[in-house]
């Protein structure tokens, strides 16, 4: 038993000045902002009194073949971050399409619109 106690008071010491950084606190907050920010179409916006805060672009350029291709959800995911950033809760996205660019084999983006949308539709 004593081995076991000097062996574990070794390890503790050993690792007292290690550190761990991790992506998980931005990944948690941007989880976190998507929840927060609704998707809206066209006439589903037109049903508030929305503020319209501005334009929000998102994009993603696959430029080696090993790397993850253009996902739509992760592009509208990114609009949403941009629209809380904003003040917005919030946004219409326009369009989403592939594109051609000179480094990229895939180059997706998408456009939308952010805005402050009040809890209560104004219109039926």
């Amino acid at each position: 038993m004593k081995i076991v106690l000097i062996i574990f008071t070794a390890l503790v010491a050993a690792c007292s000045g290690m550190t761990l950084n991790t992506n998980l606190g931005p990944y948690a907050k941007n989880k976190v902002i998507t929840t927060a920010v609704k998707e809206y179409s066209p006439i589903e916006i037109s049903k508030y009194d929305a503020m319209t805060l501005g334009f929000v672009e998102a994009s993603y350029c696959q430029e080696r073949i090993d790397e993850p291709k253009p996902n739509k959800r992760a592009l509208v995911n990114k609009l949403k971050v941009r629209t809380h950033s904003l003040g917005g809760n919030g946004v219409v996205v326009e369009a989403c399409a592939k594109t051609a660019s000179g480094i990229c084999n895939q180059h997706m983006e998408c456009r939308g619109v952010a805005y402050s949308v009040p809890e209560r539709q104004s219109r039926p």
